[in-house]
């Protein structure tokens, strides 16, 4: 028995290591002049609001690239599969562009990510940012790629807006982006800043752990598993969100990751907001898939469909301190200059 436990101990030692031996490229800081390029790989996008969102980033000092035809739609995507791959691929195979930004989520990049790119994008890396239906492509760019990519804001929705309940994602997605912290205070500058102190997620299962960072929205988490693409979870802190899902099927995704293993090997759990599902039943429900399973677990974070959203990169390595209610990143996720 003593032999078997110091074989499970070397086992959980050296899967630790290996976790954070894990080599994870960064790209570099938005700068001014930089070129970013909008792309529609999933849902069908409102030209005005493109527009709207080029011009405003243009008065900030960058360049924007807009594809000709991007309003374009098919059923209930921006354009067929062949027309939003080939956008895709053509903004990750831009050497001159420094991000990458999808103008919304919506559905369509599980049609597409076994045609993605991805040679090109390690070859020329760059910011992928977005969130909804883009947690696909943040998964399968780790798979493939081992590159930070930002879970965070999009040019149709959030970005191009200036209403006060945008400005907690807004601030914090430029700032990211520019200097690679979230605060000018050097003691919280990695911290993930909360809207407010009263907004303070509350522990579910009380502890501390470190972890590279994953996740993002449930129904794409559960979209993928099985596949090639589906989220890596040993040695991570995983957050999840979803919206306009009630309780049953909040139930039904998280007992797929359950059944699939991809609930196993975390070593923590961000919760984020789950508009549409009543509170006593997700609670229940959270209660039912956490409790017990060994590591940190919060609810409440502020990352998810609606306001406020956080912004948060997939890969970086992260602590989380469940009874304090804090996430912060051990390193920044952006290349020195």
């Amino acid at each position: 028995m003593k032999r078997l436990i110091a074989s499970s101990l070397v086992l959980a030692l050296y899967l630790a290591a290996s976790v954070h031996a894990e080599e994870w490229t960064k790209p570099q800081p938005l700068r001014t002049g930089d070129l970013i390029r909008f792309v529609a790989p999933a849902g069908p996008v409102d030209k005005e609001l493109v527009d709207h969102a080029r011009t405003l980033f243009e008065s900030m000092g960058y360049k924007v690239y807009v594809p000709e035809g991007i309003e374009r739609k098919w059923m209930y995507l921006a354009g067929t599969d062949d027309q939003r791959v080939n956008e895709l691929n053509e903004a990750l195979r831009d050497p001159n562009a420094r991000a990458v930004f999808s103008c919304r989520g919506g559905y369509g990049l599980t049609r597409i990510l076994d045609r993605v790119d991805y040679e090109a994008l390690r070859k020329h890396p760059k910011i992928v940012a977005g969130y909804s239906d883009l947690t696909a492509l943040h998964l399968a760019i780790g798979l493939k790629c081992r590159l930070v990519t930002i879970h965070g804001p999009m040019p149709m929705y959030s970005l191009a807006k200036s209403g006060e309940e945008h400005r907690y994602a807004n601030d914090l997605f430029w700032r990211l982006l520019r200097t690679g912290k979230y605060s000018d205070d050097p003691a919280a500058a990695l911290t993930v800043p909360l809207p407010s102190p009263s907004e303070r997620p509350k522990a579910l299962v009380s502890g501390k752990a470190t972890g590279r960072l994953t996740g993002g929205n449930l129904t794409l988490l559960a979209a993928t598993a099985g596949t090639p693409y589906q989220m890596e979870t040993k040695g991570r802190i995983l957050f999840i969100e979803d919206t306009h899902e009630e309780g049953y099927s909040v139930d039904r995704m998280l007992s797929q990751l359950r059944l699939a293993g991809l609930l196993d090997g975390l070593t923590g759990v961000v919760l984020g907001s789950f508009d549409g599902a009543d509170e006593a039943e997700l609670a229940q429900v959270f209660r039912d898939y956490f409790v017990g399973k060994g590591y940190p677990v919060v609810t409440g974070f502020p990352v998810g469909h609606l306001p406020p959203n956080a912004v948060l990169p997939y890969g970086v390595q992260a602590e989380l301190d469940a009874d304090a209610g804090t996430l912060r990143l051990l390193e920044s996720p952006f290349a020195a200059d």
